[in-house]
């Protein structure tokens, strides 16, 4: 049983971008960090990073009416870095310091932004059940500035960093009522007195099946997920071999391509 039995891919995604930089980005090891909006931010919690999840976009991926369910979702996430300085340049240099920080600490990432295997070897760190991320659709980014006015409130700077994160999600149907018996009985016709059926040849068989242990939704995800990039891999391999071909069409670029590293 993993993560995602009992999380969404969202989740984890938000909380691989997290502990990316609260537990192994030493930029951000001073800051003040939290996931969700919930509680207000104080003063006395500056410099501070927050990661969170703003919203969910789900379409159809392929013929919505054709197949089992299957969603392409774009993921907002976002980061929030707000700092303290009297002097707005230097506040707003910090905050574009945390800004370039994390484009580099997460996006040139070879692990978080594989499309094959998220596993460091050198941290032993993961995608938790190996969740990947296609691609970056979208980013936006922009700065606040809190003055102190005459409130003599301190003046704070803040930097809002959006992005938006491209998966799939394949939701197969869970059949409960398994096929495990069948009966079979030939000669008989409607109508027919026991006489005139023991006329003719019979024939009585049972067909018993053994039951076979149901996948979860999960493992079925996982499996998928492990055949899909075999057939990634494979292609790669096959197109550095000498003398393949070299020319793909613009599809096969699509589905090989995405954020990997």
């Amino acid at each position: 049983m993993g993560i995602t039995d009992t999380q969404s891919y969202g989740l984890v995604i938000r909380d691989v971008f997290y502990d990316a930089l609260a537990d192994r980005e030493p930029y951000f090891a001073s800051f003040k960090k939290r996931k969700t909006k919930m509680l207000q931010v104080q003063h006395e919690l500056l410099p501070y990073l927050g990661v969170y999840i703003i919203d969910e976009t789900m379409l159809p991926d392929g013929e919505p009416n054709a197949g089992c369910i299957r969603f392409s979702h774009t993921l907002r996430i976002g980061f929030s870095v707000m700092v303290a300085n009297n002097d707005p340049v230097v506040a707003e240099q910090c905050i574009d310091a945390a800004y370039w920080r994390i484009m580099n600490r997460l996006w040139c990432d070879q692990y978080i932004m594989n499309l094959l295997d998220t596993y460091n070897p050198t941290d032993g760190s993961q995608n938790p059940d190996n969740v990947r991320i296609e691609s970056l659709t979208r980013g936006v980014r922009r700065h606040v500035f809190g003055s102190s006015g005459f409130s003599n409130e301190t003046p704070v700077a803040e930097m809002q960093y959006d992005v938006s994160c491209f998966y799939r999600t394949m939701w197969f149907p869970d059949i409960t009522d398994d096929l495990l018996e069948i009966d079979v009985r030939t000669g008989v016709k409607i109508g027919d007195t026991q006489e005139q059926m023991d006329k003719r040849q019979q024939f009585h068989g049972t067909y018993v099946f053994e039951p076979q242990q149901q996948e979860s939704q999960h493992d079925r995800r996982i499996h998928t997920h492990t055949a899909q990039a075999r057939g990634v891999g494979a292609q790669a391999a096959a197109d550095r071999t000498p003398g393949a071909d070299q020319e793909r069409s613009p599809e096969e670029h699509d589905g090989a391509g995405g954020a990997s590293r």
